[in-house]
């Protein structure tokens, strides 16, 4: 049904790239985009578990363009039964298992607010699973908004201590017909799954727009509790060009699928990325990793992950399939970088040479990765930070920009807290690949 109007998004997808950029405009674009990926800081907690995106423009319009062609009439009519929620529709519609909450009755309106002098908060709704809450929210300005810093989000429960694994959500962009309106949705995950026995939250979110500070403390109770999560004991090893990993148990959440992985400690890559992790049934039809929001917990150091895709909660397929065909993985020597930031000196990075040092000061340290002309890499690089006594950094900030001339540009932003030098960067990921075809059917424990 939407055939022709995939081939001439994908012809027009085409036609950008071909599309000539002058040397200076294109340089000022890279530096624009990289300050702007700072600002937008979709920032993680506790654990410093990173979520990346990509920032090719022309590829995430066409993504949109899509997505909004195929929201389902059941996704459409159940958004248009809830006020006020037409704003979140881009937000959520790329998301299988968000959508499907929706269709589902799983939201749970709330509609609490907070007025401070003229401006006003409102929790639009939640959704909340075992293994963590997304809360919908919006901010009313009596001025235009101009500019927006969102600082870490603070959310209570009145019995029990919430440990955040992350947090991820988006410096807001006001809307376009209502410039003094801006939405987003504040994504909690859990550190481990949680049934809560007192469904009343305290949200803490300071924010500052135009330069004027905000701090917001809203109360509110959830409806209802949490439907119980789904889990399939697998404990299966494999084995790719030789690196072996094991499938420890898949727990299925409304908001989001769990896949435990454990890495053989003798392996001699590092497994950086799996590109291509999917749920997928006996129909064909694909479960894939979130966009948009966090992607993996855990410490890559203990050899153990937790990896996140769109939740299939409320489909009931015959059978169910783990697929992964395609993995990033460097040699061991190869997953890090030792950069002396005052010197301005690359000590040490993968051997094939396509990672270069731009520029380094103590807060800042900018990159560039050779990239093939027809794959961009569509990851952040740095994992975490450590200085030469093995201190863990804290980052300001992780940006990236486009692909340019077979080039991308990363930047990452450290606080300067008297480290000593050389640091070390852990990679999160790096374009080369391992590829097998692995495919284990769930069994529900």
């Amino acid at each position: 049904m939407y055939e022709k109007e995939e081939q001439k998004l994908n012809d027009f997808k085409n036609h950008l790239a071909q599309i000539p950029l002058p040397i200076d405009q294109a340089d000022g674009a890279i530096r624009q985009g990289l300050e702007q990926a700072k600002r937008e800081k979709r920032q993680l907690r506790a654990k410093r578990q990173r979520t990346f995106w990509s920032l090719a423009a022309a590829a995430l319009m066409i993504l949109t363009v899509l997505t909004t062609i195929r929201v389902s009439p059941t996704f459409a009519n159940a958004v248009a039964s809830i006020p006020g929620m037409e704003k979140f529709v881009e937000l959520i519609q790329d998301d299988k298992g968000l959508t499907a909450i929706f269709e589902n009755d799983y939201y749970q309106p709330i509609g609490e607010s907070q007025t401070i002098g003229h401006t006003t908060m409102t929790i639009d709704g939640v959704v909340l699973d075992e293994s963590g809450m997304n809360l919908f929210y919006t901010i009313e300005s009596p001025v235009e908004i101009d500019d927006v810093v969102i600082e870490t989000p603070v959310l209570n429960n009145q019995q029990q201590e919430l440990d955040s694994a992350s947090i991820s959500y988006s410096s807001p962009v006001s809307e376009d017909l209502s410039p003094k309106i801006y939405t987003d949705i504040l994504k909690y995950t859990f550190e481990d799954p949680i049934n809560f026995e007192d469904l009343s939250f305290t949200l803490e979110l300071e924010t500052i727009l135009n330069g004027n500070s905000f701090d917001f403390s809203i109360p509110f109770v959830v409806p209802e509790n949490v439907k119980p999560s789904i889990i399939y004991g697998i404990n299966k090893e494999v084995e790719v060009e030789g690196q072996k990993f094991t499938i420890e148990d898949i727990t299925v959440h409304p908001l989001r699928v769990g896949i435990k992985i454990s890495f053989d400690p003798t392996n001699t890559k590092k497994i950086l990325q799996f590109e291509d992790m999917r749920l997928e049934d006996d129909t064909g039809e694909i479960w894939s990793s979130i966009s948009n929001g966090i992607s993996t917990t855990g410490n890559m150091e203990d050899g153990e992950m937790l990896y996140y895709l769109q939740s299939n909660y409320f489909e009931k397929p015959k059978q169910l399939y783990l697929r992964i065909n395609t993995m990033q993985a460097v040699d061991q020597e190869d997953a890090y970088l030792i950069v002396d930031t005052e010197k301005n000196v690359l000590l040490h990075s993968p051997k094939d040479g396509r990672l270069t040092l731009t520029k380094s000061s103590r807060t800042e340290v900018e990159m560039t990765l050779k990239v093939d002309a027809d794959k961009e890499h569509a990851y952040g690089i740095d994992y975490q930070v450590k200085d030469a006594n093995d201190e863990l950094l804290d980052l300001s900030s992780s940006s990236m920009s486009t692909s340019y001339k077979n080039g991308q540009n990363f930047a990452i932003g450290i606080v300067d807290n008297g480290y000593v030098n050389p640091i070390k960067i852990d990679l999160f990921s790096y374009p080369n690949y391992i590829n097998g075809d692995v495919k284990i059917e769930l069994q529900k424990k």
